[in-house]
């Protein structure tokens, strides 16, 4: 599958809140980094799944919309493709006043592309949309 085929089904799902999907798309060596309030936190493959049930167990009953804001994406080579963007959040009919801001790499492995780093600015402001 193309990089790009891929990245839209990886969004859709991701926002169908499809941990199953996360979950299989995710490399089991994940390095992440999130900026939340200043504070650094690195996390591994595991703690991002927990945090994913999380917050989807957490908002399952809410009227809620993931909002995509396409920033880039970026070739590093031929198996590996850096993706930037914001996901921004329509909670219960009112757009929540702060976005994530992602840079996820994805890297083809065999005939599969994984989540293999994540770097994540938190409540930053909302992109144009």
């Amino acid at each position: 599958m193309d990089f790009q085929t891929f990245y839209e089904e990886y969004k859709r799902r991701a926002s169908q809140q499809d941990l199953d999907y996360l979950k299989k798309v995710t490399s089991q060596a994940l390095v992440a980094r999130e900026i939340r309030h200043g504070e650094r936190v690195d996390y591994s493959y595991e703690e991002s799944m927990e945090g994913w049930h999380q917050a989807f167990e957490h908002f399952k009953d809410q009227d809620m919309y993931w909002i995509y804001t396409d920033h880039s994406v970026t070739m590093l080579n031929e198996n590996i493709q850096l993706a930037a963007f914001w996901i921004s959040i329509r909670l219960n009919g009112e757009l929540l006043p702060t976005s994530n801001l992602f840079f996820d790499t994805f890297e083809k492995q065999g005939d599969e592309w994984l989540l293999v780093r994540s770097y994540i600015e938190s409540g930053v402001q909302n992109p144009p949309i």
